[in-house]
């Protein structure tokens, strides 16, 4: 199959969906497809960024859905692109960006199939900001986005969502999708590399001096959708002698300024706080392997790629209740910082819990959340939707 793979982001910028993109791209080709990523334009994105498999074509292409701000750039030549070229299936990634809302209106030039891997809808959440109006007018102007998703699925052959569930609030493009009697339906998760997991043989703890009997883990961007303050703050509560927290961002910010200021206010805590950013992959996946507990206070989650790496070490987790955690086998769900101070606490005085979870959480990630078993999904459907015209 010709395969073209559509995503906002993609490798050297870190994000999930970047890395998401990147695990679609390489397992397809590794399944022997000819695949195409296109994608934003970087000048850091060197040939390695291509890994030997693919054909990579950037469009410099910027702006935001928000039609306040719209979308500049290459326009043209990426829907020339995508009208004209003859792919077989073409694999778009989420809503609300340039990549999917720019090809969706030359889709009828091209009779690819067209497949929309969904990480879960924002337009209809309100975001509060510090300044009047305090977010509410990009809020308004989203709504429009989610009501015209209905029509807007009718574009694609298949719509592909990571989880069952439906609710008000990320997953509320399946609601619609469901209560507009939608059809052309499949649930296909994230996935995660099991053999990067395995293969971290560095010593996390001797690098960077983690010297407790405990550590607890948080890997996420610095920023309040994350909540790391109120990761420190649990952390600070249950009065840990024999733990240290780390937290590892891609930078700091002022967000991790914020949140290492409460260490300052805490006079006298227990516990060692560790913050880290720019840390390499291996190191990061040393990381989990060499963690006791993953804690995660995110506010807005759709299906975190973190959780899952725990869960493929055997690490059992703490989070609050946000995205499809809750599907989630191998942790705990609380929603305050006093409950998530307790699990500290219960998780840590007891091994053989620990233990139990995790291996609850690296079973489901074999059989379930690995990308080998997500890509063969994908291969499954592309090969369902062309054999069906």
């Amino acid at each position: 199959m010709k395969i073209l793979v559509t995503t906002f982001t993609y490798p050297p910028q870190a994000s999930g969906v970047s890395e998401i993109a990147k695990a679609q791209a390489l397992g397809l080709a590794a399944l022997g497809h000819e695949v195409t990523v296109a994608c934003d334009f970087d000048p850091k994105r060197a040939e390695e960024h291509s890994y030997g498999k693919l054909t990579i074509r950037q469009f410099d292409v910027s702006g935001n859905f928000d039609p306040k701000f719209g979308y500049q750039g290459e326009i043209a030549a990426y829907q020339d692109f995508i009208a004209s070229t003859p792919f077989d299936i073409i694999l778009g990634n989420c809503w609300q960006n340039w990549a999917t809302d720019l090809a969706i209106p030359v889709f009828h030039r091209t009779r690819a199939r067209k497949v929309i891997m969904t990480q879960g809808l924002s337009a209809q959440i309100w975001h509060p900001q510090v300044k009047f109006p305090w977010g509410l007018g990009q809020w308004v102007r989203g709504w429009p986005y989610a009501w015209r998703l209905p029509a807007v699925m009718d574009s694609f052959d298949q719509v592909v969502f990571l989880s069952h569930r439906q609710d008000f609030g990320r997953f509320f493009d399946h609601w619609l999708a469901r209560k507009t009697g939608r059809k052309n339906i499949s649930i296909i998760p994230n996935g995660i590399h099991l053999g990067d997991l395995d293969r971290a043989a560095l010593d996390f703890r001797e690098r960077y001096k983690v010297r407790t009997p405990h550590m607890i883990l948080n890997v996420a961007n610095y920023c309040d959708r994350k909540n790391q303050i109120a990761t420190v703050r649990s952390f600070l509560r249950a009065w840990r002698n024999d733990a240290t927290l780390v937290l590892i961002g891609s930078e700091f910010n002022e967000y991790s300024e914020a949140a290492r200021s409460i260490l300052t206010a805490a006079r006298g805590h227990a516990g060692e706080v560790l913050f880290l950013e720019r840390v390499p992959k291996a190191d990061i996946n040393a990381a989990y392997r060499a963690a006791d507990l993953f804690m995660l206070t995110a506010k807005e989650e759709t299906q975190p790629l973190a959780i899952l790496d725990a869960m493929g070490c055997g690490v059992p987790f703490v989070s609050t209740d946000t995205g499809c955690v809750r599907e989630f086998p191998g942790g705990q769900v609380i929603d305050d910082e006093a409950g998530t101070a307790a699990a500290i606490n219960q998780l840590l005085d007891d091994p053989s819990l620990r233990r139990r979870l995790g291996e609850e959480g690296r079973m489901a990630a074999r059989t379930t959340y690995s990308w080998e078993q997500v890509v063969l999904a994908f291969e499954e459907l592309f090969q369902r939707l062309l054999q069906n015209p």
